[in-house]
């Protein structure tokens, strides 16, 4: 049973201290929009407010509470800190996902409530670029560019996601509207059944708007629903949201920071707060406090405020920080090679001093493989090993990872409670009916579990052959039933997504076996990340957190486009400058080898210079 607390006696978990307006925000009965800088504790404020609903019965069983996030990583971390704050019987109740995992599940359960012409095959492909480049090309689609069709691939892509339904009232051209239909069922020769994102929120959306059946159950099962990173909503996302759940008792709460909006290239829409607050009457409330960095970085984040036309001026450091900490430093190097060294022995000594390696962050604006080829040789020779994320982030996050990483933790140490809760608990959920009939049922699962354990420990002990680490891959995924797997994680009712998160997993899992000496306990720390210093772009940092940040490249050809999009690139440089907690270094190299012209300046984008020069807190040093 779940124990319910009255109103007047419930107070945030793990005795945590919230400003005045988050209570106030996690208390609100009306739609809220939260307002809040970073550092704020955005996430914590939706995981306090679910605890709320959920701890006090506002949020009445079997009612549900919807969170929709833009990352994966964003989404988990949500869905984990209320199980830890409530507990799992409640945190049941509380689904987690990103925009895209929240219209796929839609579309893939209801597909039958859309009018048969534009229902899609129902094991339909997701960004099969060959499907949706062969689909323009039968569709009347004629290159005069002479360049190979492949360079078109963002154009087809955003003649897709113009496309608004039903087709008949499009305003898109012709050839768009056919493929469109042609990709809906494919042609079964050159092109597969397939969708982007954009096409399947699209089909979502006129799901909810034309079936008056399915919106009405939607919106009995959710009582609440929580937006983050607000600011980055784009307009078919925000349509299905309004289609959802517009003109109805769900109480909505959004939160984000127009500082931080910089997602204009990818849709994002620059006037979603004013537009939340008139759609949804909504109250706004504002944070004031950083948790986040120290004293000096928040001076300097607040300094920008201007140029990023927010006015705010009474954000407060936490009583953490004594008020002279924080360091910021720019260096300028005449060549890469030296920013590479000078940078590697900051890493170093840090280390050496105690600060584990993931707690460190190296960004860049783009094409992190390029920036960073020299850093990642340099610190590889003081025996620091730094990676790009890029591959790593989202599939950590993944379920099937999660289970098969469990489950090797436990063929190498099957000491590791964790591990066995979160596979006797998948167990439970995954045979039920059988353990509900006759308990003894998961008795002799735990215990065949144990069995195949000591086998595969045998066969990994000395393992070679990455034929054989996929073999016991396989066995784990068998031994856990996929079929029930895919029932319990719709994503992977799809093959095509199932087959490539698995072999991508293998993939790394195995090059991190090569990468340590083939040592497989070592091989899962450092898949995990604890034993490497992440690279990552500034828009992959969203989010995340790091005691010391690493800028490389504080360069006009990093923010290319700062003409044309000097907001956006502001708000860049403001989330770079925010991930860190009490250190942060920009470089600029007069020399660097990205592609192009190798000669470097900072013209366009002086003025990230001036603030840093003219600050007075930062420390500019020439090499």
């Amino acid at each position: 049973m779940e124990k319910i607390i009255s109103e007047d006696k419930w107070f945030p978990a793990d005795g945590i201290v919230l400003e005045e307006n988050a209570l106030s925000a996690i208390k609100e009965k009306n739609n809220v929009l939260v307002v809040a800088g970073p550092g704020a504790g955005k996430t914590e404020l939706l995981a306090q407010k679910a605890c709320y609903l959920l701890q006090t019965n506002k949020c009445n069983n079997p009612r549900r509470i919807l969170a929709i996030s833009f990352k994966k990583d964003a989404a988990e971390n949500l869905k984990e800190r209320v199980e830890k704050r409530c507990g799992k019987e409640q945190a049941e109740r509380f689904d987690s996902m990103t925009y895209d995992a929240f219209a796929k599940q839609l579309l893939d359960h209801f597909y039958r409530g859309l009018p048969k012409e534009y229902r899609p095959c129902k094991n339909y492909a997701v960004n099969d670029d060959k499907s949706i480049e062969f689909s323009f090309k039968k569709s009347g689609f004629v290159n005069n560019s002479g360049k190979n069709i492949s360079k078109f691939k963002k154009y087809f892509y955003d003649q897709l996601s113009s496309v608004t339904l039903p087709l008949e009232k499009s305003k898109s051209t012709n050839i768009t509207e056919r493929a469109w239909k042609l990709l809906l069922n494919g042609n079964g020769v050159d092109v597969k059944s397939c969708l982007t994102f954009q096409m399947i929120s699209r089909l979502a959306e006129y799901m909810i708007r034309t079936n008056k059946y399915i919106k009405n159950a939607l919106r009995c099962t959710y009582s609440y629903v929580f937006l983050d990173e607000f600011q980055d909503t784009t307009e078919i996302q925000y349509c299905l949201v309004k289609t959802c759940f517009m003109n109805s008792n769900c109480n909505m709460t959004a939160v984000g920071d127009n500082k931080q909006r910089i997602m204009l290239w990818a849709g994002a829409l620059k006037n979603i707060f004013n537009d939340f607050c008139s759609d949804f009457s909504a109250v706004e409330k504002l944070l004031l406090m950083n948790h986040r960095s120290a004293p000096k970085l928040v001076q300097l984040q607040k300094m920008m405020y201007e140029s990023l036309r927010d006015d705010t001026k009474e954000i407060i450091c936490s009583e953490k920080w004594n008020k002279n900490d924080g360091e910021i430093y720019l260096y300028e190097f005449n060549d890469y090679h030296d920013e590479a060294k000078v940078v590697a022995m900051s890493i170093e000594k840090k280390y050496k001093s105690g600060f584990m390696l993931n707690d460190t962050c190296i960004l860049t604006k783009q094409k992190p493989e390029k920036y960073t080829k020299d850093l990642i040789e340099e610190l590889k020779k003081r025996g620091i090993r730094a990676r790009i994320e890029n591959d790593y982030q989202d599939l950590i996050k993944e379920p099937v990872t999660k289970l098969i990483i469990n489950v090797l933790s436990l063929i190498f140490d099957n000491k590791r409670p964790d591990s066995w809760k979160y596979l006797v608990d998948y167990l439970s959920i995954a045979y039920k009916e059988q353990i509900d009939s006759d308990y003894d049922f998961l008795i002799e699962k735990e215990s065949k579990l144990s069995h195949i354990l000591k086998g595969y420990r045998e066969d990994l002990s000395s393992c070679d052959d990455i034929k054989l680490f996929e073999d016991v891959v396989n066995g784990i995924l068998n031994f856990c039933d996929i079929g029930t797997l895919k029932s319990i994680y719709p994503q992977y009712m799809q093959e095509d997504c199932f087959k490539y998160t698995v072999e991508k997993l293998i993939t790394l899992l195995w090059n991190e076996y090569e990468e340590v000496g083939k040592n497989w306990s070592k091989t899962l720390e450092s898949f995990k990340g604890l034993h490497s210093v992440p690279i990552m772009t500034i828009h992959k940092s969203k989010g995340l957190e790091y005691d010391s940040v690493y800028f490389i490249g504080l360069e006009d050809s990093a923010f290319w486009n700062f003409k044309k999009q000097p907001m956006e690139d502001r708000c860049a440089f403001f989330v770079a400058l925010s991930r860190a907690k009490s250190y942060i270094c920009f470089t600029f190299s007069k020399n660097r080898n990205v592609g192009f012209n190798n000669v470097q300046r900072h013209r366009n984008i002086n003025e990230f210079y001036d603030l840093l020069e003219n600050s007075k807190i930062a420390k500019v040093v020439r090499k």
